[in-house]
């Protein structure tokens, strides 16, 4: 039951994860739907996935190591 524990993601790494999911659906019903990949709202979307996705990256290997 320990090790179950300690494998788990800590909670701010899971809102980080979800956080990252729900800009990722985003970007795609955007994109899909009602604007094109030039504008203004995509490319800041996108910028803050990328950094999302970097602090999400770097935390884990910090936890769990390379």
């Amino acid at each position: 039951m320990e090790d179950k524990q300690k494998q788990q993601m800590p909670k701010s790494q899971q809102g980080l994860l979800a956080i990252i999911i729900v800009i990722l659906a985003l970007e795609m019903i955007l994109t899909n739907f009602f604007i094109s990949f030039s504008s203004p709202i995509f490319k800041g979307l996108t910028i803050i996935h990328g950094l999302l996705m970097l602090i999400f990256l770097a935390r884990q290997v910090k936890r769990k190591g390379l």
